[in-house]
């Protein structure tokens, strides 16, 4: 694997482009399903931006960036989809968001799995899948 240093604003903005895909594969709109190679990618980038020497180690804010990925995404789309609803009509939006939430937490989880396997697992801090999930817990259940 190659280890080369990317910047956080360059890194990050690969990273979105990822998230959009899967938000888009989420949403039903025409996307391609992800490539081996696409993924590899993905994975590469967060690789490469959390195996430097301080101050190119940007696992922290890889790590809030993960977490502030979910929230702007249950803000801007989940949220809205579910005020617009009512009734048994709000409970099955309810019951189709949360089994995309799972999905795109499987899904990133998997894009970020190296900070889990180590920065996650040193500090001892909620794990990206439980950070994912009491998201959607906080946002919209509360």
């Amino acid at each position: 694997m190659e280890n080369k240093a990317i910047g956080l604003d360059k890194g990050w903005d690969y990273m979105q482009k990822g998230i959009t895909k899967l938000k888009r594969i989420l949403e039903g709109l025409p996307e391609p399903p992800f490539t081996s190679e696409e993924y590899m990618m993905l994975y590469t980038t967060i690789y490469n931006m959390c195996t430097q020497k301080p101050p190119h180690d940007h696992s922290q804010q890889l790590y809030d960036k993960y977490r502030e990925a979910f929230e702007e995404y249950i803000t801007s789309t989940v949220l809205p989809s579910l005020r617009e609803k009512h009734d048994e009509f709000m409970l099955r939006e309810l019951v189709q968001r949360w089994a995309n939430h799972k999905v795109m937490v499987r899904w990133l989880s998997r894009f970020f799995h190296y900070l889990d396997r180590y920065f996650i697992a040193r500090r001892s801090l909620p794990t990206l899948n439980e950070v994912g999930l009491t998201c959607f817990r906080d946002l919209v259940c509360y």
